[in-house]
Order: C-alpha cells, then sequence, then structure tokens
C-alpha cells in the first residue's frame, strides 16, 4: 500500500476535472480526494502502488476536452490507516494564483443530443453549452474564471440552471456560460437597413422567437443573401457556397477579388462531396477544435468556381456552435469567412457590425451575448503525423506553450503580417488569438487592447519586450513605446532566428509532455516571403545553425540574392520578381510569359530600376523566387491577396504526375540551372504543370544539398505548402536526415511571437 499525491498544472479549472477524477477512481482499488485551487488540481489517492499509478496515469490521459494537464508532479506520503471511499473537497484559495482560460471549443455530442431531443428543455436552444464545450476565452473579462467576471454576468440563472450549475455530478457543474431559453441570451434576425432588435423579443415567447430568426435567415441564405451570423468569437459573412452569383456578389462587395473563402458544411457527407478526406482531415474537422481543414477539392467537387479560384484545396469546416448546428441543414455548404472589410479587424459587437457591415451583408443574424475577446477561426493542414497549423485561434489559443521552469514575465509583440503575441509567465509563452496584418490603424487598436487584456487577465507587467528588428515594423514602434513606458529593456530579434527559436520551443514543449530526452535540431532552413536580415538586405532562403545557446547562430547558406524592384510592388506584381530573377542570372525573358504580361511602360521603368539600382533591394526570399516562377510560367503575373502566386503555382504542379522530374539533375548549378531549365522547358512546349512540378522538385534537392544533420528544422511561411514541405522531407530522409515542422503554432509569421518569447526567455535567464 502507498500513498500519493499528484499536483496537476494547467487548464484544470472550470472544465469539470474535479468530478472526472472523482468517476475515475471509482474504476480503481484507490481511497483519497481530490480538490483545486486557482492554478492546479490536487490528488491524493492511496493503494497498491501499481493500481495508484495506473489511476492517476487514467486521470491524465482521459482528462475532460477542455482541460490541458501542463505538468504533473508526484510525492509519496504516508498512509492513512482506516480511510475508505474517494471524495471531492472544497476549492482553495492560492493568493496571486491566476487561472488558466480553456479555448471556446464546439459543441459537444452530449449538448447536440440535448439539442435534439424534443423533450429536452433546451431543444433546439442556440446556447446550449455545458462543462466540456463552448465558449471560455472570448466571454472572459477578468479572472478568476467565474459568472461574474464574463459577458454571461448579464443573464442571471434561473432555478432550473442554478441546480445543475451546483450539482457535482452534473455535467454543468460550474459551467459558468451555462444558461436556457428562460435565462440566456436571445437571438435575433434584423435587416442590414431598418429595424434594429426587434422590440417583441422583450416580451414574447423566445422559443418561437428564435425558431422563426434561424429559419427566416436560413431563407435569405438559400435564395441568394448575404447573412452576417454572430458566432461565439465574432461575426461571419455567410452564403450559398454553391450559388455563384451569391458569391460573386460576396466578394464585390467586401472587396475580396481572388482570395480563397472558407466553407461551413452542415454534415462530414457534405464535406465528403467537396473533399477528399482521408482519416487525418476527419481527425481535426471533428476534434473539439472545429478548424477550418484545407483539404484536396473532390472529383464530385460542385462549389461555385469563384470560392477557391484557381486552387485544388479547399477550406472547410463543421459546425462548431448551437447557431451553426440550427442553422444549417446537413446537405448545405456555406460561404463562412470573417466578418471585416478589407484589411480590418474581426467584427465582434453587435454595434460594429451594423456600422462595418451594413454595405456588406443583407441581414444580420445576431445575439446578445458579449463577446469580450474577439477569436478568429483556426486553420489547419492535417497530415498523418498531426496537425500543421496555417492560423492559430479558436479551439486553441491561449493554451500556453511550456518554455522552462522558472518565472521570467516578458512580452513578444509578433510580426507585422499575421500577427499574434505572447505573455510569458511562470515558465510559459500564452499565446493570443490571431490578430490580423497591422497594415490599417483599426488593427493596431486591437492588438493594443489585446494586449491590455491579456497582460489584465494574468496579473503581469514584463520585464522586457521583444520585437522584431524590421525598423519598419508597426509591431516594433509599439515595443519600443512600451518599453520605455514600463522602463523594460527592448530586445530585437532577427526575423529568421525568430522562426527557427518558435520551432525549437515546440520541440522542447514537446519533451516536456512526454518526459522525454530533448533532441533539438540545432540547423533550420528557413523559407519564407520576406524578413530584416543582419546585413540590411531581405532575406528569406536562410540555412541558420544554432550554437549551445541558441541565441547565437551563423548563417550557413542562403539562396543567391537578386535584386528586388519596388518592394511591395514587387510582392502585388509577380512579374516584377520575374524579370528581376532572370536578368540576375543573365537570362533572357522578352519572349517569355512575364515580359508579356508587363505593361509596356512598367517594364521599361522596371528595368531601368535594375540597371540604376534605385528603389531595390537585395534579397534571398524564397517567397519572391516562388512568385518569380509563378509568373515565369504564366500562372499569376498580378497576386490579389498574399501568397497567391505560390498557392496557384503548387496547385499547377500538382497536376502533373511526374515526381521523377528533379532527381534527373545534378543542380550543380543551383538556382540558375533550374532557371534556365524552366525556360528552356517553356520555349520547347513543355507543359507548365510538369515544369511547376519540376521546380519544387529541384528547389528542394537544391535547398536540402547544403544540409548535413541528424535532423534539421523546417519553418517559414513557405512550408505551409505541403509539396514543397514533402519533398524537402524525402530528399533529407534520403541523406538520413529527419525533417521536423511545425505542430503547435504555424509555420509562417502566426507562430514568431512563440520564437521571440523563447528568446526572451533565454535572454532573462541569462542575465540572472
Amino acid at each position: 500500500m502507498i500513498r500519493t499525491r499528484a499536483l496537476l498544472r494547467g487548464v484544470v479549472q472550470g472544465v469539470g476535472f474535479r468530478p472526472h477524477v472523482a468517476k475515475t477512481a471509482a474504476r480503481f482499488a484507490v481511497t483519497g480526494f481530490c480538490g483545486n485551487d486557482d492554478e492546479s488540481v490536487f490528488i491524493e489517492a492511496q493503494g497498491e502502488a501499481a493500481v495508484v499509478e495506473r489511476f492517476l496515469d487514467a486521470v491524465v490521459a482521459e482528462a475532460p476536452p477542455l482541460a490541458r494537464v501542463l505538468t504533473r508532479q508526484d510525492r509519496r506520503l504516508g498512509v492513512v490507516a482506516g480511510e475508505s471511499g474517494f471524495r471531492i473537497v472544497a476549492s482553495r484559495r492560492a493568493p496571486g494564483a491566476v487561472t488558466l482560460i480553456s479555448p471556446d471549443v464546439a459543441t459537444c455530442a452530449d449538448c447536440l443530443r440535448d439539442m435534439a431531443d424534443p423533450s429536452n428543455r433546451r431543444f433546439h436552444y442556440p446556447f446550449t453549452t455545458c462543462t466540456n464545450c463552448g465558449p471560455r476565452l472570448s466571454i472572459i473579462r477578468d479572472v478568476p474564471y467565474d459568472r461574474p467576471l464574463t459577458t454571461m454576468a448579464d443573464f442571471p440563472m434561473c432555478e432550473a440552471c442554478r441546480a445543475e450549475y451546483e450539482d457535482p455530478a452534473d455535467r454543468r457543474y460550474h459551467a459558468q456560460p451555462i444558461s436556457c431559453f428562460d435565462c440566456g441570451p436571445r437571438l435575433w434576425l434584423e435587416a442590414a437597413e431598418g429595424e434594429r432588435r426587434p422590440a417583441a423579443l422583450d416580451d414574447a415567447d423566445p422559443i418561437s422567437d428564435m425558431a422563426r430568426a434561424l429559419e427566416d435567415a436560413r431563407g435569405l441564405l438559400v435564395t441568394g443573401k448575404v447573412v452576417a451570423v454572430k458566432g461565439i468569437g465574432g461575426f461571419t459573412l455567410m452564403c450559398d457556397a454553391r450559388d455563384e452569383a451569391a458569391v460573386a456578389t460576396l466578394r464585390r462587395r467586401k472587396r475580396r477579388p481572388g482570395k480563397p473563402l472558407a466553407v461551413m458544411a452542415g454534415s462530414l457527407d457534405a464535406a465528403r462531396r467537396i473533399a477528399e478526406l482521408g482519416p487525418e482531415h476527419v481527425r481535426e474537422l471533428t476534434s473539439p477544435q472545429r478548424p477550418i481543414v484545407l483539404a484536396p477539392m473532390s472529383k464530385g467537387y460542385d462549389l461555385a468556381g469563384l470560392v477557391a479560384p484557381g486552387l485544388d484545396d479547399i477550406g472547410v469546416m463543421l459546425p462548431y456552435s448551437p447557431v451553426h448546428h440550427l442553422l444549417l441543414r446537413p446537405g448545405d455548404v456555406f460561404v463562412a469567412t470573417s466578418a471585416n472589410s478589407s484589411s480590418l479587424p474581426l467584427t465582434h459587437t453587435n454595434a460594429d457590425a451594423r456600422r462595418d457591415l451594413a454595405g456588406i451583408v443583407d441581414a444580420f443574424l445576431m445575439h446578445d451575448r458579449g463577446i469580450h475577446v474577439p477569436v478568429e477561426d483556426s486553420v489547419v493542414q492535417a497530415t498523418a503525423e498531426g496537425l500543421s497549423p496555417i492560423r492559430r485561434s479558436r479551439g486553441y489559443a491561449p493554451l500556453p506553450v511550456p518554455l522552462g521552469d522558472r518565472d521570467r514575465p516578458l512580452l513578444a509583440v509578433g510580426g507585422e503580417l499575421k500577427n499574434t503575441f505572447a505573455l510569458v509567465r511562470n515558465g510559459m509563452a500564452f499565446l493570443s488569438a490571431h490578430i490580423g496584418d497591422m497594415g490599417s490603424l483599426e488593427t493596431q487598436a486591437a492588438f493594443e487592447k489585446s494586449v491590455r487584456q491579456l497582460l489584465t487577465t494574468h496579473r503581469r507587467s514584463p520585464e522586457l519586450i521583444v520585437a522584431d528588428k524590421h525598423p519598419g515594423y508597426a509591431t516594433r514602434a509599439w515595443g519600443r513605446r512600451e518599453a520605455e513606458r514600463l522602463g523594460v529593456p527592448l530586445l530585437e530579434v532577427q526575423h529568421h532566428l525568430a522562426h527557427a527559436l518558435s520551432l525549437l520551443a515546440e520541440q522542447r514543449a514537446s519533451a516536456v509532455a512526454g518526459g522525454r530526452p530533448l533532441q533539438e535540431a540545432g540547423v533550420y532552413l528557413v523559407c519564407d516571403g520576406t524578413g530584416y536580415g543582419d546585413d540590411g538586405a531581405i532575406w528569406g532562403g536562410e540555412l541558420l545553425v544554432l550554437g549551445d545557446n541558441p541565441l547565437d547562430y551563423t548563417r550557413a547558406w542562403h539562396l543567391p540574392e537578386f535584386w528586388l524592384p519596388g518592394g511591395d510592388a514587387a510582392v502585388q506584381h509577380p512579374w516584377r520578381c520575374a524579370i528581376a530573377l532572370l536578368r540576375e542570372h543573365g537570362l533572357d525573358a522578352d519572349d517569355l510569359p512575364c515580359a508579356s504580361a508587363a505593361p509596356p511602360q512598367e517594364l521599361a521603368a522596371v528595368r531601368s530600376q535594375l540597371d540604376a539600382q534605385v528603389a531595390v533591394v537585395r534579397t534571398t526570399s524564397t517567397g519572391r523566387v516562388f512568385d518569380a516562377v509563378a509568373s515565369l510560367l504564366g500562372v499569376c503575373h498580378n497576386a490579389t491577396y498574399e501568397a497567391q502566386a505560390a498557392m496557384e503555382l503548387e496547385a499547377l504542379a500538382r497536376r502533373c504526375d511526374h515526381p521523377e522530374h528533379g532527381p534527373a539533375l545534378s543542380w550543380r548549378g543551383g538556382l540558375p540551372e533550374l532557371l534556365e531549365r524552366l525556360a528552356t522547358g517553356l520555349r520547347e512546349g513543355a507543359a507548365a504543370a510538369c515544369l511547376a512540378r519540376l521546380f519544387h522538385s529541384a528547389l528542394a534537392a537544391i535547398c536540402v544539398a547544403e544540409i548535413d544533420a541528424p535532423s534539421a528544422g523546417l519553418t517559414g511561411g513557405v512550408f505551409a505548402n505541403r509539396l514543397f514541405t514533402a519533398e524537402v522531407r524525402a530528399r533529407l530522409a534520403a541523406r538520413g536526415c529527419r525533417g521536423v515542422t511545425h505542430r503547435i503554432v504555424p509555420p509562417n509569421d502566426g507562430g514568431l511571437a512563440l520564437g521571440q518569447a523563447l528568446a526572451g526567455y533565454l535572454t532573462l535567464e541569462g542575465a540572472r
């Protein structure tokens, strides 16, 4: 007989953890008790040694859906004579402790059964939730996570809900968003112009009112209208994804001419009809996080051509809130894209929706549960090895990533595009939800508001601010001002080092979670679109070797430099990249698609720029090489959204079924040889798809040829390209090298804050 005290830290409050422990104990021959404080769950378990160990392992392995156990510490105690049974003890307060908040997650199966049961008092209730599902991060105003400190404070519980809330045996025990038709939020439909919230809702039957609102909203959608639907973390713009005119109307009103639109399918069967879904896709689609999952279009794909023009992937998700479940029928597929005007942050309040979206939508499906923290939908790619994040937000943020065991409070402000930021405290990096691109004053204001919210809820003031080195980044300027205001140092971290460190932080976190010895990849291939280099050039195709102190690094290799004409103009017009790259290597472009697509006067101006080296900058950017080749092959000459040229080039390459293109060549000439082969192939009439596949394969071979290590980290936005990533990993494996990719944060700039956070943490550790 032994007695063990286990201390579990992580997201373990308000997620049904104590009832879970008690139910698990009933399956094992153990006695003792469990309880919690603001930061942990404590368990004392007594029984035979092997049984106690299996019990504690089961507690962690079978944790409730919203729980995240980050650490478990066991300590042996003296056996208590005569103890019987296992019980839940009262909660304890821990002065100065801060409760960790769960992400918002999808409606669970139990709540869906309640909604489908006509005899249940929550039949067709649009705000059904329990301890295992529903809104969390988006409704919290402050900690501790109690109802009075959430936006649900506006809805006093009725007696029936109060009884469930106070019953430890009920799955709604201490579920802060608990409500029902009698005491919860209201849902209504209002026209984009005209009457606001119907006054009848104040005293009429809420059941019939809300049912009518949902039915009327659906009627608008299936007849070609655009509706803004308020979900968990913000508004979503929806229309019938099979209606070409409706999708065209949405694009025109939102000023989003080409960027692919995500869709929501009413059922898994409906998703299968439009996408080729393997087990890995289904795993992510049906997970509690319910992200948007990128998957190949199916042979039976029948959505409007304007949903994802020029691509062969579709971003699909399943309903994740009760409102969506009630709005969609099983066969429906509706466009479901973020509700905002171009370049502005996500719209999440009713007032802002009426002001900002009136010219985009025909109607609003609104409710009066407040959203305090706006949260975008997450986007992932699914692989057999696990998910590969593209945008980490709803369902994942603000789950922390462990960095160490010391308390080193700091703030990492992230990058300029796809911004997220991170607060580090108690050795954990808490990453924000997706903020967006920092090019507008509105997004910068949303960023600052979100930073203040995070600092408030964690009760921390940073001892260090960490930012990117780029002199033009708004985040760097804000970081400098904030450091001066607080009187703390500012650490500037090179962009691509931050990418490498973000992947290193993931490796360390995985080692901590799995209890495995740490095997860090000291070599990192960083391929992205832009980043301010140590020499003032624009880097983006780098091989970095990290030292024993990861902040010490060597730039061991990079793609050949070329002049980038016009900066952002070259990003928006890939033909400029093509002209510059070909000219750099002495290749004639006059008879190639990139030259014929360029306006003659602009083409002459670009060539003059390159000759005089005026308004140009040196770059090693892999992203710009992809842009150049996309224009060279006639795929995309002018881009309306970020990475359009590269995405369309990848889609074209997948049409080729001759994967042996690349290895047949030596590539001793590197990139110049590859460009010459592509130009010659065009002139000889080779299929553009085959040349696009050749480019992916050969560029991977060029990069891998420079790597001689047992493992290599692959990071940067270019590694969102599935084909290129697969080619690189296959070539590394052939050399006996393991290619390590992202599993927690995106490889793109959405993951920069984690790398900055690790840099700051190591800096503070070294200073102590």
